[in-house]
């Protein structure tokens, strides 16, 4: 019977989309920040807001290595030297 409800509530977690995925990994980061007692509560509203973005990227790219490659490519076109300056 826990069996079944753990499997249950896993399929529910696995069918909603990345992005609150990774919004529910940022309230558990919180979460244990909180009880180890470095954070404010400010915290909350950044660590969402970034683990959101995250899960948005995710759903975006398909993988983390997607993540990763854009993230990559993004850091080389901006340290490359402009032309005219």
């Amino acid at each position: 019977m826990v069996r079944e409800t753990l499997r249950d509530a896993w399929d529910w977690f696995a069918s909603l989309p990345h992005r609150y995925h990774g919004l529910i990994i940022g309230i558990a980061v919180w979460i244990v920040w909180m009880i180890v007692g470095f954070w404010r509560m400010v915290l909350l509203a950044v660590l969402m807001a970034l683990f959101y973005g995250l899960g948005r990227l995710w759903e975006q790219e398909g993988s983390f290595a997607g993540i990763a490659e854009r993230l990559l490519t993004l850091l080389a076109n901006r340290r490359r030297p402009r032309d005219g300056m």
